[in-house]
């Protein structure tokens, strides 16, 4: 390797690292949200960073870090949703609650995660993406790589599947 490999490998690390420092808590609390443990959202951010080091050459606009590494964390995501048998949701810690929660929001929260456990990938991953990232509709779709519509019809086919599952569970809910 010539001196100017090196300097250009040198710069290539640090340039990485000065751009996923800052975006691995959020990566990690997607996957979390998308995988529902903690354990597989920490084996999916490490993945992603792999897969996203493995492929930073190609990656033209450096300014476009965040939503190039979020896409690269959901489709690690959805292929562990897709491949999993069965999905194991960690119950809320207290960390996990602010601290004037009372119960029954903590059961109503205990309820949504475990009607999340309910919805297939695609479907979660929309949730997650729309109602814990505050995403608009377009963004969810480049980051998912379908048409607007297609995030729609799945937003709309979870949210009904998320009611009858609180309504299930003994939960008034608005239909």
């Amino acid at each position: 390797m010539s001196p100017a490999e090196g300097s250009a490998d040198a710069d290539k690390r640090e340039e990485f690292g000065r751009l996923a420092a800052p975006e691995l808590s959020a990566a990690y609390q997607l996957a979390t949200r998308i995988l529902g443990n903690r354990g597989d959202a920490e084996d999916a951010v490490n993945e992603a960073a792999l897969r996203a080091w493995g492929s930073f050459d190609r990656l033209r606009d450096h300014g476009a870090f965040r939503p190039w590494l979020t896409r690269i964390v959901v489709n690690v995501c959805r292929n562990n949703l897709r491949h999993r048998r069965v999905l194991q949701i960690d119950p809320l810690g207290e960390d996990d609650r602010p601290a004037a929660d009372s119960f029954e929001g903590g059961l109503l929260r205990d309820g949504v995660a475990r009607a999340l456990g309910c919805l297939g990938a695609e479907q979660r991953v929309v949730v997650v993406l729309r109602y814990w990232n505050d995403l608009a509709i377009d963004e969810i779709a480049r980051i998912v790589g379908v048409p607007s519509g297609t995030v729609k019809w799945r937003l709309y086919a979870a949210n009904r599947r998320i009611k009858t599952e609180l309504s299930r569970s003994g939960w008034e809910v608005e239909r």
